[in-house]
């Protein structure tokens, strides 16, 4: 059997496709059609079982959780659930009860983690953000944070990662500094990146100060992981949940779509929906914009090191980061605060 390493993407697809047909055997129904959805850090099969249901089946990457990680997105998504009506990607249980399937075929090698969902109805929020959309979603993003405070003190068995650094995925390589990929880091920025590193350092030290207010964040939170159908908001992809502060899920939200002509509109309308429910969690300016360099940084970084061509992005990104120092300065910030 040739390598799956040597395989065509195509090749790989279909060896990816018997694993998930092998997952899917741990379930309470028949199978009528699998198909390959998309790759984006995982791969993903649409499942449709007999009488036309539809669900996703996710095959994890081993390069970005772990399968405690994936245990912890199992809990609080079950949590969610069972304790409220917000409208979510539901995980479907095997006969055993379990979330997570971790499952082996001949062709593919070592394990894969592999969880099932509900199919989610909707268009991504991305293709249509209009105010009232984003009211429902900080509204949405307040009543998580809600339930994630009811859910102090956590399980003990429940340890996910935590948002307390820039570089907080497991083993991250951080590779700006190795001469290696000299082409695209000169002095002038890895300056830029080392200052950020630094802010952000501060930041996580100020909020990780207070261990009581911890609690599950979504971690990812962005219009791509919103679906609108029938006027109602869908939040999907739980898989970066994480242990941290609820200003953290709110400088991911608002970092994206920045550029666009209706951002303040957007931004206001995800304000007054969160304020809606529970008090707005940035103490100034300064913190949000901070957590949004520290995860530019990171995207920096990682794009640096899997992209072809990375320019395409960093040059705009450093421009970004350039433009943050040049109107947060640290000592004034901090003396306003």
């Amino acid at each position: 059997m040739k390598p799956f390493n040597d395989l065509t993407p195509r090749g790989k697809l279909r060896r990816l496709r018997t694993l998930a047909l092998r997952a899917l055997e741990d379930y309470d129904f028949d199978v009528d059609d699998v198909r390959f959805l998309t790759v984006e850090t995982n791969t993903m099969f649409t499942v449709r079982k007999t009488g036309g249901e539809r669900f996703v089946l996710r095959i994890y990457s081993d390069e970005e959780t772990t399968l405690r990680e994936n245990r912890a997105e199992m809990f609080w998504l079950n949590a969610i659930t069972r304790d409220t009506d917000i409208r979510i990607t539901e995980p479907v249980l095997r006969r055993d009860g379990e979330a997570v399937t971790v499952v082996s075929v001949p062709g593919v090698p070592g394990e894969r983690r592999c969880a099932l969902f509900h199919w989610v109805p909707g268009r991504p929020l991305e293709e249509d953000l209009r105010p009232d959309y984003y009211a429902s979603l900080g509204e949405t993003m307040a009543r998580l944070h809600e339930h994630a405070d009811s859910l102090n003190p956590l399980p003990s068995d429940i340890r996910p990662k935590m948002w307390d650094k820039v570089f907080y995925y497991p083993d991250e390589p951080v590779i700006f500094r190795d001469p290696a990929y000299r082409q695209h880091f000169t002095t002038d920025r890895i300056a830029i990146m080392e200052t950020v590193i630094a802010r952000a350092d501060a930041l996580f030290a100020e909020l990780f100060s207070d261990p009581g207010g911890l609690l599950l964040i979504h971690g990812d939170l962005h219009y791509w992981n919103v679906h609108v159908h029938r006027g109602q908001i869908y939040v999907i992809d739980f898989e970066d949940v994480m242990r941290g502060y609820p200003v953290q899920d709110v400088a991911v939200t608002l970092y994206y779509g920045r550029h666009r002509a209706n951002y303040p509109a957007l931004r206001a309308a995800y304000k007054d929906g969160y304020t809606r429910v529970r008090p707005w969690p940035a103490a100034d300016e300064r913190q949000l914009q901070t957590l949004m360099a520290a995860r530019t940084v990171m995207f920096i970084n990682y794009i640096a090191r899997i992209s072809d061509k990375p320019e395409e992005y960093l040059k705009g990104w450093f421009e970004g980061l350039k433009r943050y120092l040049g109107k947060h300065p640290w000592h004034e910030a901090k003396e306003s605060a």
